[in-house]
């Protein structure tokens, strides 16, 4: 199972929007508290651990809001300066062994500095063309099996779902990609093709903004 998540580490591509990022980073929860022992009674008290908080994001300036469980662990990609949802190029990749998925998570600037609204279908359609044509370099099995623009709480959003092989597994793959002012959003799930129901699920968790 490990196996499969770091095959998908190591070959996960993200699309032209994508080649930036630094998300939200990752980091272990503390050890529980130590045990601790009343006046009347010699039997420890164990305290419960605290809950790990879920990765949660803020992508285009708060209008693509979303969570990860706890259990997906990240990684950087690349940094640069600025703030999110300012046109900077950032982004993460979390994976989790349990789920065996992989998300990752980006903003990059618009090409050529465009400005555009929030649901410009025509951008989105130029930006998933060259999002599948950069997929396509890199993996030559690589097949759109849908794609349309959807529209979330007034935000357009080109969704693509294709499938592909790596490294000699089949995999699913579904990008979200949105645009705002003068920034792209680009989250891309993978899973392993024997899950789509699982697939689906995160997908459908991350539109719904949970």
């Amino acid at each position: 199972m490990a196996n499969a998540v770091q095959r998908m580490w190591r070959v996960a591509v993200v699309g032209a929007a994508l080649a930036s990022v630094a998300g939200p980073a990752w980091s272990a929860q503390p050890n529980p508290a130590p045990a601790t022992r009343t006046a009347q009674a010699s039997t420890p008290r164990m305290q419960a651990a605290p809950q790990a908080a879920p990765h949660r994001f803020a992508l285009l300036k708060k209008q693509f809001n979303f969570t990860l469980p706890a259990s997906y662990a990240g990684r950087e990609i690349k940094r640069s300066s600025g703030t999110p949802g300012d046109g900077s190029a950032w982004g993460s990749m979390f994976a989790s062994d349990d789920d065996r998925k992989i998300v990752v998570v980006s903003e990059a600037p618009n090409p050529s500095g465009t400005q555009v609204g929030k649901n410009d279908n025509i951008f989105l359609t130029g930006a998933g063309a060259g999002y599948n044509a950069q997929q396509k370099r890199a993996h030559p099995r690589y097949q759109v099996q849908s794609e349309k623009t959807i529209v979330v709480k007034g935000l357009g959003m080109r969704r693509i779902d294709a499938t592909d092989i790596i490294d000699g597994g089949a995999a699913l793959s579904t990008a979200l990609l949105a645009a705002s002012g003068p920034t792209l959003a680009v989250v891309q799930v993978i899973s392993g093709a024997n899950d789509p129901q699982g697939h689906e699920a995160l997908v459908d968790r991350i539109l719904a903004g949970k």
